[in-house]
Order: structure tokens, then C-alpha cells, then sequence
């Protein structure tokens, strides 16, 4: 029994190395097979990598980059930079009256020009008007009572009861007269600058009450740009420093001067306030008319200039141009 178990184990052996030298024979052949491929795919690529240089050199369309040169000289040299800014003026404002009620006159037009305290509109004031007279008479009788009892008391004539109850109640009827007086111009809405009415919003017969706009006065005196200008240029532009203003709704530019630069740095934006003076520029400039504003940064009036255009920008991000040597000397 034990010689036949043996026998079996010998015979397993036997067929596993059989198995084992067969199959690496076969991964021998195909090796060897892949190397001969690969040899042949390596002597085609070259083949067609010769002939693709001689079709090129044949190739009599290809245009091949023009080198030239540009001479350089000193000339001035100015940098701007490019920000956007409304036109504001001295004056702009929406008028509001004090009191309310209904419009009973609108005393100006659209366009007009005003002087601070003209009538731009009257609101009925009828009620006050009515006590304001009642008053009056009240105080000239005030008045009157007040005179007799005065030369009374200079003649020692009377008591001093009657003269002081004279005058207080003069007094307080005055004062009574001022107070009526002041509310009553509260119903008339006055221009609070010089100006041009640019739009009046209600008309006659409408409703007015304090939350309201009742008219819209400009004041074209002074006009101005105001631009935000990032902190990175505080030291590099300060009043003086030239500004060129483009309009595109003119189609215009047109040069200026900052006058004004603001001294606070706004934590949101990282930038601050420049003033740009339009008084002398003769243009039709309205509030809100958008500008495209270059300011000048840097100037030098003797620097070697030459096109951004030439210059090269390396892996690193380095700037480089190429040279040309004149090897005759």
C-alpha cells in the first residue's frame, strides 16, 4: 500500500514540472515576439519621421517668423492708472417740504434758473392764515392798551399791576405772532441753493408731506469727479498730478488736475478718495455721467521707451528682450 501512494506522488511531481517548463516557453516566445514587433515599430517611426522632415524642407508654403529690430532712444516716459468716476456737482439735491398739505401754487418751471430762498412752490396754509389774523388784531389791541398804560405809569398815574399785566400780555401776543409767522412760511418751499430746477414732482392740487420730494434744484457751479484709488498708489499720486477724463457718452477726453486727495483708507475696498476738478472743462456735464479716469502715477522724462509688445515673459514669470549686437563695431 505504501509503495502505490509513492508511485502517485512521484507522478504529480513529474507533471507539475511539465507544466511549469511548458509555460515558460510560452512566455519566452511571446517576449520574444513583442521585441520583434517593437523593433519594427521603432524602424517605421523613424522612416516616417524622415520622411516628414523632407516633406517640410519641399514645402515651399510655410512662412517662417519675421525677426525685426526697432531702435531705441530717451524719451518721456508716463504711466497712468485706469479708474472709473461719476460727475457730481457743488449742488444736488432733492427739495423737501416742512409741513403738510395740499399744493396750492407751483411758482417755477423745469429749467429755471433759482437764487437760494426763491418760491419754488406754496402749500395751503388757510387754517393758520385765519388764526394768524385773529392774532393780530388781538396784539394791536395788545399794543394799544399796552401804550395807555405805559404813559399812565410815566405820569404815576394807575398802579403797576395794571402796567406789567399791559406789557406781559403785549409780549406774549408778540411772540404768539412770530411763532405764526414761522410756521406759516414753513407752507412755502424755498430753494435752498442757487440753482437750476432740474425736475419738479407734484403738481397742483396733489398732496405735500415732509416723507416726499416735491422738487430736485442743481447747482452746476462746481463740478467734479470723484474716483476710488486703490492704497497701493498713496505715495505716487497727490494733488497736482494730471488726470485724463474720457466721456464716452461725448466721445471726449479731456485733461484735469487732482486738487484733492482724501486721507482715509476704506477697510472694505482697500482705497481712497480723489477730487478732480471739471470747472474749466466747457462741456455738457451732468451728475451721475459716468467717466473713464486715467491718473499719472509715474513720469519720467528721460527713459529708454520701448513696446510692451517686444517684451518676453520666461517659465518664472521673469521679463526678458532680445538684443541685437552690431558685431561690424
Amino acid at each position: 500500500m505504501k509503495k502505490i501512494i509513492a508511485l502517485v506522488s512521484i507522478s504529480v511531481i513529474i507533471a507539475s514540472c511539465g507544466s511549469h517548463s511548458d509555460m515558460n516557453v510560452d512566455v519566452m516566445n511571446l517576449q520574444q515576439k513583442k521585441d520583434s514587433l517593437k523593433s519594427v515599430y521603432n524602424d517605421i517611426a523613424n522612416q516616417i519621421a524622415q520622411i516628414d522632415e523632407q516633406l517640410k524642407a519641399m514645402d515651399t508654403t510655410i512662412q517662417l517668423p519675421l525677426v525685426t529690430t526697432q531702435m531705441v532712444s530717451i524719451k518721456p516716459f508716463s504711466h497712468f492708472v485706469e479708474v472709473q468716476g461719476n460727475v457730481e456737482t457743488g449742488g444736488n439735491a432733492l427739495v423737501y417740504p416742512e409741513a403738510n398739505g395740499t399744493i396750492t401754487q407751483i411758482a417755477t418751471r423745469e429749467g429755471n434758473k433759482v437764487t437760494k430762498g426763491d418760491v419754488i412752490l406754496r402749500i395751503d396754509a388757510g387754517m393758520l392764515q385765519s388764526t394768524l389774523k385773529e392774532v393780530e388784531t388781538q396784539s394791536d389791541l395788545a399794543n394799544q392798551i399796552f401804550e395807555k398804560q405805559e404813559r399812565l405809569w410815566k405820569d404815576k398815574i394807575g398802579s403797576e399791576i395794571d402796567y406789567l399785566q399791559a406789557k406781559t400780555n403785549k409780549e406774549a401776543l408778540d411772540q404768539k405772532l412770530k411763532t405764526l409767522r414761522e410756521q406759516i412760511d414753513m407752507y412755502t418751499v424755498k430753494a435752498p441753493f442757487t440753482g437750476v430746477i432740474d425736475e419738479i414732482i407734484p403738481k397742483i392740487g396733489e398732496a405735500a408731506n415732509p416723507m416726499m420730494p416735491v422738487a430736485r434744484i442743481i447747482n452746476y457751479d462746481d463740478k467734479y469727479i470723484k474716483a476710488d484709488i486703490s492704497e497701493d498708489y498713496v505715495t505716487n499720486i497727490s494733488e497736482g498730478s494730471l488726470a485724463k477724463v474720457f466721456f464716452s457718452s461725448l466721445n471726449k477726453e479731456y485733461e484735469a488736475k487732482v486738487d484733492r486727495t482724501g486721507d482715509y483708507i476704506n477697510p472694505n475696498n482697500r482705497t481712497f478718495k480723489i477730487h478732480i476738478s471739471l470747472n474749466d472743462i466747457d462741456a455738457p456735464l451732468k451728475p451721475n455721467l459716468l467717466a473713464d479716469v486715467r491718473v499719472q502715477d509715474f513720469k519720467n522724462d528721460s527713459a529708454v521707451v520701448i513696446p510692451s509688445s517686444i517684451i518676453q515673459q520666461d517659465r518664472t514669470g521673469n521679463d526678458y528682450i532680445y538684443l541685437l549686437e552690431d558685431n561690424n563695431g
